[in-house]
């Protein structure tokens, strides 16, 4: 089974999702762009799941429907579901990558929705699995970030909120300290207490200062960080107010302080988080030389 595949597509739908969120007309282009691609990479997926002997795998989009349908010996329950609204979709592609002409956006909502309409019935129809249920996390090679998204996925099935909240900040945290580290050499900013000798009080007070310099650095790192991987302003403010305040505490464990209120949080918000924290993760991880 071609699952891995399909697991690559929710990746592209959730990209697609990423580019409508802007603004400017080159993204809403790609956005329809994006959302064919993940169309098709499914189609070839069911195609290579079943084969029709003698016939040789389609080339085009079109052929790739055609292709499926053959394959279904005329069982119309194993046709490719939307047929004509993913012909649309596929013309709107053409119009931008070819013609350069850019959709509407609501246009291009109304094409992405349609995909989601698709992937949500042919998963089940082909492979026997829901989309909603396909985890883009498996696609993050980082163990230790991996690991803290799965469990703020497990946490967010529990419906333990501020476990999602927190593990989610955690694997921005970890995927962010990651790419720092390979950009950054430096073991310490301001290694003064440890090449001078103070007495306790005047230990303390450089100490206070160099934790005070390091989480405005980190801070700041952090920042140019987000902005040079374009992640959406508005997506990372609403992350930010409601993730808690991560501390790395000695050995790389975290204290979570939450400092906002969170009665009013709900399970859309964990939902946003654990989706917010996958995508920063695999931005983070297109821009890394090698994975672990």
């Amino acid at each position: 089974m071609e699952l891995h595949q399909v697991v690559l597509c929710r990746a592209l739908y959730a990209e697609a999702e990423t580019y409508l969120a802007r603004n400017d007309g080159v993204h809403v282009g790609l956005t329809v762009s994006i959302a064919q691609d993940a169309v098709e990479l499914f189609l070839r997926a069911a195609m290579k799941d079943r084969p029709v002997p003698g016939r040789k795998i389609a080339d085009d989009f079109i052929s790739c429907m055609d292709y499926i349908d053959a394959a279904a010996n005329q069982d119309e329950n194993m046709y490719v579901p939307f047929r004509a609204k993913l012909i649309e979709l596929n013309k709107a592609r053409v119009n931008f990558k070819h013609y350069g002409l850019i959709p509407d956006k609501a246009d291009a909502r109304r094409l992405l929705g349609y995909v989601g309409d698709f992937f949500d019935v042919a998963a089940k129809r082909f492979f026997d699995v829901e989309f909603s249920d396909l985890s883009v996390v498996d696609l993050v090679t980082s163990t230790a970030v991996r690991t803290r998204l799965k469990d703020a996925e497990r946490s967010l099935q529990e419906e333990d909120l501020e476990k999602v909240f927190g593990y989610s900040a955690e694997a921005v945290d970890v995927a962010t300290g990651e790419l720092v580290a390979l950009l950054s050499r430096r073991s310490s900013r301001w290694p003064l207490s440890s090449s001078m000798r103070f007495d306790d009080a005047g230990a303390r007070f450089v100490r206070d200062i160099e934790g005070y310099v390091d989480n405005v650095a980190a801070a700041s790192e952090r920042m140019t960080i987000m902005l040079a991987l374009a992640v959406n302003i508005n997506d990372l403010v609403r992350f930010e107010s409601v993730v808690p305040v991560m501390h790395c505490m000695a050995g790389g464990h975290y204290k979570w302080d939450r400092m906002q209120d969170a009665s009013a949080l709900t399970i859309s918000d964990a939902a946003f988080a654990v989706d917010f924290a996958t995508k920063f993760a695999l931005a983070v991880q297109g821009r890394m030389p090698h994975s672990d």
